[in-house]
């Protein structure tokens, strides 16, 4: 049988998500001042430096804050009136932070550490030609895309239940009524 949390809980674990939430944003715009500056700089060891420090800060927490927001976004699903598919935002939300999960473990801490590994092997002065590409840009846009839409799906809650949401409802208020 299904348990709501507890007030305190539910406070708790929200501080955890949105704190999560809020830190993988942030990783995200420290990627993106630094990509800016391993694109645009005139000196090479201050590229190299850009680049290696996307690898210490993404490289370390990028993990495992994404998947504390995961985690902790669900349990506010199961755990709160919410659900994980009753409600078009929560599925929406549920969606996006499984895919910019996906994408941060498959591809761009794979991408940050080969970037890392290229600027270790190249001789000081010389650039790391793909740590000079715009194309570094992409993962930044897509991911901040995603962080703000579902920003704007927590605070405007927008879409109504989901078919399986009314269902449950109905249920609900059904098995209320005497026979």
């Amino acid at each position: 049988m299904w348990r709501p949390l507890t007030p305190r809980w539910r406070k708790l674990v929200l501080v955890v998500h949105v704190v999560s939430s809020l830190g993988w944003l942030g990783i995200t715009m420290v990627n993106a001042v630094l990509t800016f500056t391993s694109v645009f700089t005139d000196d090479a060891r201050r590229q190299h430096a850009a680049i290696l420090m996307m690898e210490q800060i993404g490289g370390y927490l990028l993990l495992p804050v994404s998947l504390t927001a995961l985690v902790s976004g669900i349990v506010l699903g199961v755990g709160t009136k919410w659900g994980l598919i009753r409600y078009k935002w929560v599925a929406i939300k549920l969606v996006l932070t499984l895919i910019a999960a996906g994408l941060t473990l498959f591809s761009l801490l794979p991408g940050i550490r080969e970037l890392a590994a290229a600027a270790e092997s190249t001789m000081d002065g010389v650039f790391v030609e793909a740590g000079r590409r715009v194309d570094g840009f992409y993962p930044i846009i897509v991911s901040t895309t995603m962080y703000v839409t579902m920003t704007v799906l927590s605070v405007y809650k927008p879409g109504g239940k989901t078919p399986y949401g009314r269902r449950v409802a109905a249920t609900r208020l059904r098995d209320r009524q005497p026979a």
